[in-house]
């Protein structure tokens, strides 16, 4: 005859907790993936780049490379309202607050289109340098930068008038432009010279040149502690600019070919647009570390944050499409596929003209509507909370009991 008894298994109560640990963790990253994902991919135009937003309203702003235009998003439903024709290979955009107006650099006519917000419709061409691409506005004056990436300067434009009132010669290849409010001061990337030129915006003067990362390109601002952030398409890296000393304090690694950058206020957070990774990287400002990436279209170029809502848009080159990504607090919509025809990927130097798209659908209906088609967070939450609580209580039976081995008493 057989009998059981309980044995004690210090090993097995090691390991036991180790599983749970690591079931835990496994579960924790896969919330974080959630956090932040892609719940609507709108349809624009050839090749889009750069985009902008108006949070008075909503709209999103997308300038088409390839064809010639500016697609108007409406945010609350994530569809093309209308496209407005511009100059010849429209790049970069930036929205004045103060008038509703639209600036939209146009790197093969040398121009920036001026776009009437409230009418869509462009009511000036101002002429600038060579090859304009990146636009940043100074909302105290209503001053405009343009960054001449053929001529090597920055364009400085009074926007009460819309003519250029001086121009600032900058490294090699200027490509983005941004404006801290906190000193005045006007910052562009210069591609060919690895560096970003510090403009005083009282005196549109050159006070500082700060070394870099290789092909920097996209750049944002963070008016909470003066950092600058600097995409480097060559390094797959992102640049961290003290800006009270005009000082590189860390380089982070994110993904392939990373170009637009956008700051989001709420949280700290940097979005990463990663060209060749078709990947946004998440970046935690107050560590510098990537927290997630979150997969985008083909060769994601311009990025920008929505306050309203807190979500972030991608306009990805390779896919004629704008990607919106969600945080898990706003999500309500399930992950979508896009209706876009596919183009060709990505490249700083394409000069490539196609066939203009007139019309822009969204794939998905928009998760600001109030409208679930998917999982909502809450449930998501509960799940996961649950799967951890299951783990938690397993491990400790199974240490706590150890296991029962049959035994055979002596003969």
């Amino acid at each position: 005859m057989y009998s059981s008894r309980m044995v004690s298994n210090p090993p097995v109560r090691v390991l036991s907790v180790a599983i749970s640990l690591v079931l835990i963790l496994v579960l924790l990253t896969a919330k974080v993936s959630l956090a932040d994902s892609v719940t609507s991919t709108v349809s624009v135009g050839v090749q889009p780049e750069g985009v902008a937003l108006d949070p008075t309203n909503g709209y999103l702003y997308v300038a088409n490379f390839g064809s010639g235009t500016v697609s108007v998003i409406d945010g609350s439903t994530n569809t093309v309202v209308t496209n407005v024709t511009v100059g010849v290979y429209p790049i970069k955009i930036a929205f004045d607050p103060t008038n509703g107006y639209l600036y939209v650099a146009n790197e093969g006519s040398g121009t920036v289109s001026v776009i009437d917000g409230s009418t869509n419709t462009v009511v000036t061409a101002v002429t600038v340098g060579t090859n304009p691409e990146g636009v940043a506005l100074d909302p105290t004056n209503g001053y405009l930068y343009v960054a001449n990436k053929g001529s090597g300067t920055v364009s400085v434009i009074d926007g009460s008038t819309n003519t250029v009132v001086t121009a600032v010669t900058v490294g090699s290849e200027p490509y983005a432009v941004t404006f801290d409010s906190a000193n005045g001061h006007v910052y562009v990337t210069n591609s060919f010279s690895r560096s970003v030129s510090v403009i005083s915006g009282s005196t549109n003067t050159v006070v500082a040149t700060v070394a870099v990362g290789i092909g920097p390109d996209g750049v944002a601002f963070d008016p909470t502690n003066g950092y600058l952030y600097v995409a480097n398409y060559g390094s797959g890296t992102v640049s961290v600019i003290d800006g009270s000393t005009n000082t590189v304090v860390t380089a982070v690694t994110v993904g392939t070919n990373p170009e637009g950058v956008a700051f989001d206020p709420t949280n700290g957070y940097l979005y990463v647009a990663n060209n060749g990774s078709g990947t946004v990287s998440v970046i935690d400002g107050s560590t510098n570390t990537v927290v997630t990436a979150v997969t985008v279209g083909i060769g994601p170029d311009g990025v920008a944050f929505d306050p309203t809502n807190g979500c972030v848009y991608v306009a990805n080159y390779g896919s004629n499409s704008v990607s919106v990504i969600t945080p898990s607090s706003s999500t309500s919509t399930s992950s979508t596929t896009s209706t876009t025809s596919t183009s060709s990927t990505s490249s700083k130097s394409s000069t490539t003209s196609t066939t203009p798209q007139t019309t822009g659908t969204s794939s998905t209906s928009s998760s600001k509507s109030g409208a679930s088609s998917g999982i909502p967070e809450f449930p998501a939450q509960l799940g996961f909370a649950l799967l951890i609580t299951v783990a938690v209580v397993m491990s400790y039976l199974f240490a706590r009991r150890g296991l029962q081995i049959n035994e055979r008493p002596p003969v």
